[in-house]
């Protein structure tokens, strides 16, 4: 399963964390800054100390670890970014009632596969980490945030520390080919019966993670407000304002505030 690698806080509630493909803790941490009790973070499988399974590598299997994570820590709230959303949406068309509150940050699948330009930059960039090329994985991590960003000292330093991480994680290569085949829930309609609090938060002109997604999860969940930033990169442009986001839903704001 996924390795509980960080527990910050204490006390309720608990919020348990599902980072994004190829993410590592420390970029995934800051997105819980404000938010109180207790927050558990942990690696997926692949990445880090965490095994592969030893079978197939779907978001069945990242939501098994996620619901023994959530178990083990008595976490009624959860957070999960792309990959961990899709992780998250497995889990609760599976126990629809298992989170009271759910933060769905870039979510990038529902009931379909991917078949668009993100397929081939995805699998172009497990390519670069099974050859061990350091510049090809830089330019790949680079390429997935705005142009107009990329002469940020802080985007410099994300791509060297990220890319750094990527090779390290052999699992990511697995994950990259075999995630895009695969959809987190068989059929919507079974998000229909979610009873959790859903903010859904996504980003305009984002190819890896489109908006449309978040916008169709949001017409199927009972109970979920949406927020679209108007571009993308929004995690260097307006971290402020997402964290503010998210710590004020996870602590308890009004679904309609």
């Amino acid at each position: 399963m996924g390795v509980a690698g960080l527990v910050t806080g204490a006390g309720a509630p608990v919020t348990v964390a599902a980072h994004g493909l190829g993410a590592s803790l420390a970029e995934t941490r800051p997105l819980l800054g404000g938010v109180t009790g207790t927050k558990v973070l942990y690696e997926a499988r692949g990445h880090g100390a965490a095994p592969l399974p030893a079978g197939a590598f779907d978001y069945g299997v990242l939501a098994e670890d996620l619901e023994q994570v959530a178990e083990e820590h008595g976490a009624t709230r959860a957070l999960g970014v792309s990959m961990g959303a899709g992780a998250l949406l497995s889990l609760l068309a599976r126990r629809a009632d298992r989170f009271e509150r759910v933060v769905l940050f870039l979510p990038a699948a529902i009931d379909r596969p991917r078949t668009d330009e993100a397929v081939r930059r995805v699998a172009a960039l497990a390519a670069a980490l099974d050859a061990g090329d350091a510049a090809q994985v830089e330019q790949h991590v680079l390429e997935e945030l705005p142009l107009d960003l990329h002469g940020e000292p802080a985007v410099a330093a994300y791509v060297r520390t990220r890319a750094s991480y990527l090779l390290t994680c052999p699992g990511v290569a697995v994950a990259l080919r075999a995630l895009p085949q695969v959809t987190p829930v068989e059929d919507r309609s079974r998000l229909a019966a979610v009873t959790a609090d859903v903010l859904l938060l996504a980003q305009e002109g984002d190819p890896l993670h489109p908006a449309q997604v978040a916008r169709d999860l949001a017409a199927v969940l009972p109970r979920a407000r949406l927020v679209v930033f108007a571009q993308p990169g929004v995690v260097f442009r307006e971290r402020a304002r997402l964290r503010a986001e998210i710590s004020g839903f996870l602590n308890g704001e009004s679904l309609n505030a």
